[in-house]
């Protein structure tokens, strides 16, 4: 997962503060290397869309893009970023439902679902790894949340990338670089857009 401490020019670049956004529940665990979140977006892709049903089951891929900031309370800019893209598609031959998911840069994973309710739930839960455990300060004092954006089908795609694949920091920049160009050149447009921050949080002291 990439993931990058926010520089501070970045407050003059978001515009309309994350706080004042919608709140949902999410589930929130961490290891003393990373903080991981695990969060329901059902609304992004429902079985109750029946035109967006129509073109999953005729083949076409749906293409479900999020980006997630961690944001210390009062902050503008995000701490952590982190970018998920994940496609659904129904393959004709073999019968069921393809789920690739692909974090940050990385080579996507690719699973198979025999019913279109399995494909679409393992496609609108998120549970990924959104900053690294020792970069986030510990203590009831310390709230955080997550501003989250999640697209369906967004018609502006991937921010124009190196012909090589990228690493280390270079993959760090690169899902930084497109979570403040999301919001720089205009906002988000897809067929579907759900955007929204979680409950607040903490990181709970490290036991002495």
């Amino acid at each position: 997962m990439a993931l990058l401490a926010a520089s501070p020019t970045l407050t003059l670049l978001l515009g309309a503060a994350p706080e004042a956004l919608p709140r949902r529940k999410a589930d929130f665990s961490f290891t003393p290397r990373e903080l991981k979140i695990r969060v329901v977006i059902s609304d992004l892709l429902r079985t109750t869309d029946k035109q967006a049903m129509k073109m999953l089951d005729g083949g076409y891929p749906t293409r479900l893009v999020y980006d997630l900031g961690v944001y210390a309370k009062g902050s503008r800019a995000p701490s952590s970023v982190a970018h998920v893209e994940i496609s659904v598609q129904w393959d004709p031959w073999n019968q069921d439902y393809i789920v690739q998911t692909a974090l940050g840069t990385a080579q996507p994973t690719m699973r198979r679902y025999a019913l279109r309710d399995d494909a679409i739930k393992a496609a609108t839960t998120l549970s990924v790894v959104i900053a690294k455990t020792p970069d986030i300060p510990r203590g009831e004092d310390q709230v955080h949340f997550v501003q989250i954006v999640a697209q369906r089908n967004p018609i502006q795609t991937r921010s124009s990338g190196s012909g090589g694949a990228a690493r280390g920091q270079d993959r760090d920049l690169e899902v930084f670089s497109r979570w403040v160009g999301m919001f720089v050149r205009s906002r988000p447009k897809a067929e579907k857009l759900v955007e929204f921050r979680t409950h607040p949080f903490y990181v709970p002291l490290a036991p002495d």
